[in-house]
């Protein structure tokens, strides 16, 4: 009976601090977000990425870290030339290079990914591949190249997952783009909207793979904008 005893206390003393390693977990990932969310310019978002790399070294074994640091490596690498601050020792191309990296990471920490995690990671190597589209090719048979790599990702997300938000919001923004009707940009907005309410049903962001949520409001103000400009021609 003793012996008994002896061996439930250990157990739930081990389930006690997995719940604990759990907690902390999640408790660092909402932290490495947050400086992502909050940031307002080039050093803060470098910040938020570094603050990823981090946890990706500590977590080695987890794939949810290195698929967010592979994102914000992205997030980091688009601001060249678009916001001042910029360190002239850090490379854009280098960075989306990087992303690959941690890509690979979270795709070989996650071996056995179910259909949504799968088309999860197929939206996030589209989107990479359009990142190496727009700043790392240098010839146009590269950039051709890269673009139908990601159109084929994106398509194998759907595949896996025709319901995936993350699509929702990059289908939107398409939607909303340049020279487009009115029809479009109102099927546009729909699906930011749609996508929206699938994201807030998360109680924590950073334990799920909801990385283009940010893009939702601006966009959705700029579509809104284009769809009364259309309207009012439409009227005219």
């Amino acid at each position: 009976m003793r012996k008994l005893l002896v061996a439930i206390s250990i157990m739930v003393a081990v389930l006690n601090n997995v719940e604990a390693q759990d907690g902390q977990y999640i408790q660092n990932m909402e932290a490495a977000l947050a400086i992502h969310d909050t940031a307002s310019n080039v050093a803060s978002e470098i910040k938020g990425l570094n603050a990823f790399r981090k946890l990706s070294d500590k977590y080695d074994n987890e794939w949810l870290p290195s698929y967010w640091t592979a994102y914000l490596c992205t997030q980091v690498a688009r601001l060249k030339g678009r916001s001042p601050g910029f360190p002239e020792n850090l490379d854009p191309k280098a960075l989306v290079h990087e992303a690959q990296t941690y890509f690979d990471k979270a795709s070989a920490n996650l071996p056995d990914k179910n259909d949504k995690q799968q088309s999860d990671f197929h939206a996030l190597q589209g989107f990479i591949h359009n990142w190496n589209n727009w700043i790392v090719a240098t010839t146009q048979e590269e950039k051709d190249s890269f673009d139908a790599l990601a159109k084929k990702e994106f398509k194998l997300a759907a595949w896996y997952n025709h319901e995936n938000p993350l699509l929702y919001v990059l289908i939107g923004i398409n939607l909303t783009g340049k020279d487009r009707e009115y029809r479009e940009v109102l099927a546009g907005i729909a699906l930011l909207n749609y996508a929206n309410k699938i994201f807030e049903r998360a109680p924590h962001k950073s334990m799920t793979t909801y990385w283009n949520k940010d893009f939702i409001s601006y966009w959705k103000l700029l579509a809104e904008k284009k769809l009364k400009e259309l309207l009012q021609e439409e009227d005219s």
